[in-house]
């Protein structure tokens, strides 16, 4: 309605409640309450002024429940929505009370705008991640001086001299794996999961460097296994179903989830016990920063903030790699002008070719593995007009940014050519690290891993698509079940 009838409504409905409390209540009460309900006109006519007259983003179809379950499992829900609702940004109901929606951002000026903001900062259901670390503190779930005092701290183990010295084990680590495959297979053609298998690289070769920890392959299995348990539970189902905690005890799987809670904090405890008893073989190592730095002042945080720089450090980076791996494979003609572009390089420099490089842009592109959550810090305006308001839970959504067919021409298709002579929006839209002062601490670690195992494993072999699997999507996108055959070259 418009503003003169929303003040009519207003002041009919401030006469009835007079009449009625004139005849029920005495002076002193009636005082009280008209004191009472001029607050509340205030904060309505307020409101209605604020949202009365702007554009929102529309909302997606759906009940709010349909739409909980489908966001949180369905890795392509929201493109589909996007494609529907033909726009970039739209609307989420959140089963919440009092009622709120989640705005889903897909478009390059708000998603820059939201970002960039100073006064953005991580909502209040990062939290519900603390389920995983048994309730302890961590950089990803805190704002604030808090967050800022963990950050500084940890930011150190990212210098160009710990990434050369990272990167190197990576590749070591990618060398062993490729002998061993030999050695299994006596120099034939060999099928193997590119996500299983890049995983254990990448966390074999984090944990050593980072942590100075060299995990059994039982760990290995222990750590995947109980992360996802406690992931599904904590991130997944305390979403889709609001009050699943205050019912933990009576749910086997909450409570099997708490114990593979205890299980990881229990591991990070057995990593920073081996430090403590030998002296480090380097300076400035992630573990190190944690472990004599106040801003990590209980057993807990220290080890809370290990686990969640294990996981993030070998999920984004390992399933990164799997998703270029599988779009190589499925196209035979990239991979054969990758392999030539190796030609005349020696191996030291074959993360510098231009056609590599072209290649893991568009692979992450294609397939962005994980997404941020803002909290708006101030009232931002769409491409179309439509306004964010301040205090908007917001996702940024990667893969409806980089799939954008404003900004991508055919978006769904692997073309590293794309990027021989990109537009200024293609470059303004691709941040897969994210943007502003809460972006990925390890991006530089992760390009390094990425373009490095990539350029090793695609010189060595002939990729070939032997098995499709599926994608799934908790907290991050996933390839599961994807075999590929390797042939030697």
């Amino acid at each position: 309605f418009n503003d003169h009838t929303f003040f009519i409504k207003m002041d009919s409905t401030c006469n009835i409640i007079w009449d009625k409390a004139s005849s029920l209540m005495n002076s002193h009460t009636i005082s009280l309450l008209l004191t009472s309900l001029s607050i509340v006109c205030v904060i309505l006519i307020r409101k209605h002024g604020r949202y009365g007259k702007k554009k929102y983003p529309p909302y997606a179809p759906g009940s709010i429940w349909e739409n909980t379950k489908l966001r949180l499992t369905s890795p392509y829900w929201m493109l589909d929505v996007a494609r529907t609702l033909q726009t970039s940004s739209f609307q989420i109901h959140l089963p919440a009370i009092p009622p709120r929606s989640l705005i889903v951002v897909g478009e390059t000026i708000a998603f820059r705008a939201l970002l960039t903001d100073p006064l953005t900062r991580k909502p209040d259901l990062y939290r519900i991640f603390r389920g995983i670390y048994g309730g302890a503190p961590s950089m990803f779930t805190t704002n604030g001086p808090q967050w800022h005092a963990k950050r500084k701290t940890i930011a150190p183990a990212f210098s160009s001299n710990h990434i050369r010295r990272m990167t190197r084990v990576a590749l070591e680590k990618t060398e062993e794996w490729i002998w061993r495959q030999r050695a299994l297979t006596k120099g034939e053609s060999f099928d193997f999961d590119v996500s299983e298998e890049i995983n254990r690289v990448v966390l074999s070769a984090l944990s050593e460097t980072a942590f100075e920890y060299e995990m059994s392959d039982q760990e290995k299995d222990v750590f995947g296994h109980e992360m996802k348990l406690a992931l599904t539970e904590f991130t997944l189902k305390d979403m889709i179903y609001p009050l699943r905690g205050l019912l933990g005890w009576f749910i086997p799987k909450r409570r099997r989830a708490q114990a593979a809670s205890r299980n990881l904090m229990l591991l990070a405890t057995k990593i920073m016990n081996a430090y403590r008893n030998k002296e480090p073989s380097n300076k400035g190592t992630i573990l190190q920063l944690i472990m004599e730095s106040e801003a990590f002042p209980t057993e807990e945080e220290k080890a809370a903030q290990l686990i969640e720089l294990l996981f993030a450090g070998q999920d984004t980076t390992a399933y990164s790699i799997a998703f270029i791996l599988i779009e190589l494979a499925r196209s035979p003609n990239e991979q054969k002008k990758l392999r030539e572009s190796f030609s005349g390089l020696s191996p030291e420099n074959w993360t510098s070719s231009k056609c590599l490089q072209r290649v893991v842009k568009e692979g992450m592109r294609l397939h962005p593995v994980g997404r941020s959550i803002r909290k708006a810090g101030r009232d931002i305006t769409t491409s179309k007009n439509e306004v964010l308001l301040e205090g908007s839970i917001c996702i940024a959504n990667f893969l409806l940014l980089f799939r954008n067919p404003d900004v991508f021409q055919e978006p769904d298709m692997f073309l590293p050519s794309r990027w021989e002579e990109p537009s200024r929006e293609m470059l303004d839209s691709f941040h897969p690290f994210s943007l502003g002062k809460q972006n990925c601490v390890g991006q530089s670690l992760a390009r390094a891993e990425v373009f490095g195992i990539i350029a090793r494993i695609c010189s060595e072999f002939e990729l070939s698509l032997e098995s499709e699997g599926r994608i799934d999507f908790y907290l991050t996108m996933k390839p599961v079940g994807w075999r590929l055959r390797a042939r030697k070259v």
